[in-house]
């Protein structure tokens, strides 16, 4: 029965989380390099692993080659190690981070050539770079090791190895035509929602395939997309949440003004249970449209609205509207904050599908050498058509709050020295009973994690 328990509200013991990013996200209303998008912040029922925060300049090797090594080390505290309502399960924690990438020379590593190099002021200066080739890619290889410090047998149970890799790549990047891939692979660790030595530990592995058509000087442009995510939890008592999506989709942009640009994008999915699993059949159908554009050269505004339907082949079913607006405002040279209003409906671990209304505020400043993010959220999520073992058509109301705040303090230029505190609680209507008989659950929680660290990349 205890695998019930570890199950049940598994949308929200995966914990909340959020990435923040460095200033590097000022940019303009879009940017869009032909790649897949990289994987998204992290979320009640997509969690990531811890991140790289820092690149080092990186070892060249051969003519058009980078080498990055990656290390850190951080340690704090855990409010909540098991996600639990009541009596809670307070931890110290050491994290040790690794990773390794390689991948083509950044632009700012090839070499520029200049003509009219004679030091004569007079001499018109032109600089070119070297053809960056038909092959741009980046591969990246992870690893966290998270061990908590208690003496409860339990708790240091939890934590281990956790990682994976994250492989991007283009091919034609300066062509009309182009493919572009990416893959990425997650190894998360998560703790049960109760004290005990189990846990709800994931591989997902997600792999996306693009092939664009970018003519230059041309108003049309877009691509056409496939994606693929294979999501498996490790215990077999909770592999009847195992799921397959299949997503086929096309992108149509259409350059109207020189910094706005407006888009449709059409797809089409198919998502089944693998093995043993109880989720239900869906052939999810989304069409929207959108612009993407910039109010001044200090204020972006990204938004889109369309129909979606999740045709499930049994149980409940969503149809209707999709909406989002993304907007952002670059107050000084070194600041900059967003507002994200998104209305979706997505397929659950925990259910047949939820619905959500997401808010989210992010601040980042530079203050050198510091840099300080926040990013508060919150959800109101209703999980509809709940698989809980022994129970059909439930539904269940949560309300998300996040945040996470951060300091870096750069000491070079690859060694960060890192201080965050993230903030995660759900308050849920939903209940249930791990036996018949047994006492009532409720899978609300309040969880807090300070981490203090420092991390290096040569």
């Amino acid at each position: 029965m205890k695998a019930l328990a570890s199950f049940v509200g598994l949308g929200v013991c995966l914990g909340v989380g959020f990435s923040a990013g460095m200033l590097g996200s000022i940019a303009p209303a879009f940017a869009d390099d032909g790649l897949p998008p990289a994987p998204p912040s992290m979320d009640p029922e997509d969690a990531v692993n811890p991140i790289s925060i820092i690149t080092g300049s990186g070892i060249k090797v051969g003519e058009g080659t980078i080498f990055q090594p990656q290390v850190g080390i951080e340690t704090g505290v855990v409010s909540n190690v098991f996600y639990q309502q009541s009596s809670p399960v307070t931890a110290g924690l050491l994290r040790i981070l690794a990773e390794v990438g390689t991948g083509s020379l950044p632009s700012q590593r090839l070499d520029i050539h200049a003509t009219g190099s004679d030091q004569d002021a007079n001499t018109p200066q032109t600089f070119t770079t070297p053809n960056p080739g038909d092959f741009q890619y980046s591969a990246n290889l992870y690893a966290s090791w998270d061990q908590y410090l208690s003496a409860d047998n339990n708790v240091t149970s939890q934590g281990g190895l956790g990682g994976g890799l994250l492989l991007r790549g283009i091919v034609n990047p300066q062509r009309p035509l182009q493919f572009a891939f990416q893959e990425n692979f997650n190894r998360i660790i998560r703790a049960t929602n109760f004290e005990s030595r189990s846990d709800t530990n994931r591989d997902v592995n997600d792999l996306s395939l693009r092939l664009n058509y970018v003519p230059n000087g041309r108003a049309l442009s877009g691509y056409a997309y496939y994606e693929n995510t294979i999501d498996v939890f490790e215990a077999s008592s909770q592999q009847f949440a195992n799921r397959l999506h299949n997503l086929l989709g096309l992108r149509v942009n259409w350059q109207w003004l020189p910094l706005t640009r407006v888009f449709v994008d059409v797809s089409e999915g198919f998502f089944t249970g693998i093995g043993n699993s109880q989720k239900v059949n869906s052939f999810p159908f989304t069409a929207i449209g959108g612009i993407q554009t910039a109010l001044t050269l200090n204020t972006t505004i990204n938004a889109h609205a369309g129909y979606t339907n999740g045709f499930y082949a049994s149980g409940p079913n969503y149809a209707g509207l999709t909406a989002g607006v993304l907007a952002g405002y670059r107050y000084s040279p070194l600041g900059r904050v967003t507002a994200l209003y998104n209305y979706v409906h997505e397929d659950s671990i925990n259910a047949n599908f939820y619905r959500d209304h997401q808010f989210q505020v992010s601040v980042e400043q530079y203050f050198v050498p510091f840099i300080l993010f926040a990013q508060p959220e919150l959800r109101l999520r209703q999980y509809v058509g709940t698989i809980v073992p022994g129970t059909t058509g439930n539904t269940r109301d949560d309300l998300i709050v996040g945040a996470t705040v951060g300091v870096r303090y750069l000491f070079r230029d690859w060694l960060v020295g890192t201080l965050d505190y993230e903030l995660s609680a759900i308050q849920t209507d939903f209940r249930y009973a791990v036996a018949v008989g047994a006492m009532t659950v409720d899978p609300s929680y309040v969880r807090q994690e300070l981490l203090v660290g420092v991390r290096a990349a040569y």
